[in-house]
């Protein structure tokens, strides 16, 4: 879809309300930017995957316990990808983030983060935020 036509189904969406606006209802709208994250040469052992962990609630905050696992094929590793849905933040607001290597099973045990200094992505509605980086 492109911009012109995302822009123009918000606008109509936005229109339809404004009745419900004007009829004295509070009317509170949340909407999800999300965010596609690539981390490069996630090079991983037994029991390790490669996560994404930064500044926002859905990405844990700093907190490796919460950081959001990516996924990756025999094809395209040692490639890891992942999309995560951003509830509570402004249109290009930045968010911060690096990829780790952490043990699946104690979410404490972080082989390896990404290197200085931390990524950052912009989230928009369209196209999609992509964020890209690489041990």
């Amino acid at each position: 879809m492109s911009r012109t036509n995302c822009l123009l189904a918000l606008g109509a969406f936005l229109l339809t309300l404004l009745p419900l606006a004007n009829a004295g209802q509070n009317v509170q709208m949340t909407y999800f930017l999300s965010a596609s994250f690539t981390c490069l040469n996630g090079n991983t052992t037994p029991g390790y995957s490669v996560y994404v962990v930064g500044s926002h609630r859905e990405i844990g905050e700093w907190k490796t316990e919460n950081a959001v696992l990516l996924t990756t094929t025999r094809a395209d590793y040692p490639k890891w990808t992942g999309q995560v849905r951003f509830s509570g933040v402004q249109l290009d607001e930045k968010v911060q983030w690096k990829c780790i290597v952490r043990n699946e099973a104690p979410p404490y045990d972080v082989k390896e983060w990404q290197p200085d200094p931390n990524s950052e992505v912009i989230l928009k509605f369209s196209p999609q935020a992509q964020a890209t980086a690489s041990f």
